[in-house]
């Protein structure tokens, strides 16, 4: 497989970050605590966002170190990648709801700053 370009990889993970706070907004912490297929959406939608930030990483570290919480959401990844038997889908829930919502305007702002080609 090709690598991607950062373009691409920075939509990658926009649309995964947009999706989980998309989807805190339309469901509730209990919900997600009782509801494992709701579970793995939430662990696949991090571990994809992780993913492409850790690409765009090794691609244009440069282009990475401008994404805050790039870092944060990369090592998320990898928790789950690796730790998915000790996952705590209220970590998943919390850091969806406070710490997730300005990484959107992260990459759009690099996207629109970059060209990110």
């Amino acid at each position: 497989m090709p690598p991607r370009e950062p373009r691409a990889l920075l939509e990658d993970a926009l649309e995964q970050a947009e999706d989980l706070i998309a989807k805190s907004r339309s469901h509730t912490l209990d919900r997600l605590l009782a509801d494992r297929d709701l579970q793995a959406v939430f662990e696949r939608r991090f571990e994809v966002l992780g993913e492409a930030l850790r690409r765009l990483q090794r691609a244009d570290a440069s282009i990475a170190a401008r994404i805050d919480g790039a870092a944060q959401a990369i090592e998320m990844r990898n928790f789950i990648a690796h730790g998915y038997d000790g996952v705590d889908h209220r970590i998943l829930w919390s850091t969806t709801v406070i710490d997730l919502p300005p990484l959107p305007e992260s990459i759009l702002r690099v996207l629109s700053e970059t060209g990110a080609s």
